[in-house]
């Protein structure tokens, strides 16, 4: 998928984005929407939206600070800890148009519902970094989802690496439902099994008091 890198209108869930001006490379989860505004907003990671409130996001990533590359302005963060990894951007719609069908990149559906994460659960995922990949939910431990490759369903690669950072667990069906946002795999220069780490969609969505449609 390396379309995910390039860029991409109108805006979808899995795309490359980018903040900060050296690094901070990430993964825009969906679209979702601002409870008392209705406004779009683009949902992903706090860590990658490290800069001050009202600073530029672009899409793709290293490119100049331009009305083609600026997709928005960072608008609302979680706050400490690992559990409030999540942030969300204003989307500039007169720079960029954002996909009214709110739907993930090279997948077919609509994304209107969340479910609760539960273990045994077949979920996937498509991030800028490794593309379309899918796991199983192994372990639900408060505001942690630890996720592990889906033995029937395997890629090349790990199911995550840095730069999917904020894309977004579905389930693994054609209707597909939101269940997690992405923040972290097993460290790198680790000897641990594949693994990624995920927040509960349903607390992203409170806490950002935003909506899926």
């Amino acid at each position: 998928m390396s379309d995910l890198k390039n860029r991409v209108e109108p805006l979808i869930g899995g795309v490359q984005i980018q903040s900060k001006r050296k690094n901070g490379i990430g993964t825009l989860g969906c679209i979702v929407f601002d409870k008392q505004t209705k406004k779009p907003l683009g949902l992903t990671n706090r860590h990658i939206l490290k800069k001050r409130r009202g600073f530029s996001v672009i899409q793709p990533a290293i490119k100049p600070r331009t009305n083609q590359y600026i997709i928005g302005n960072i608008l609302r963060k979680g706050g400490k800890g690992r559990a409030n990894d999540f942030a969300v951007f204003e989307i500039n719609t007169n720079n960029r148009d954002y996909d009214k069908q709110n739907s993930i990149y090279g997948l077919e559906g609509k994304l209107t519902e969340f479910v609760e994460p539960t273990k045994g659960m077949k979920v996937q995922k498509v991030g800028q970094r490794t593309g379309h990949t899918f796991g199983i939910i192994d372990r639900v431990h408060g505001n942690t989802i630890t996720i592990v490759p889906n033995p029937d369903k395997t890629t090349d690669g790990e199911i995550s690496e840095g730069g999917d950072s904020g894309a977004l667990w579905i389930t693994d069906e054609n209707n597909f439902k939101a269940v997690a946002l992405h923040r972290a795999g097993e460290p790198s220069n680790s000897n641990s099994k594949d693994t990624a780490y995920a927040i509960p969609i349903k607390r992203v969505l409170n806490c950002l008091n935003v909506t899926l449609k």
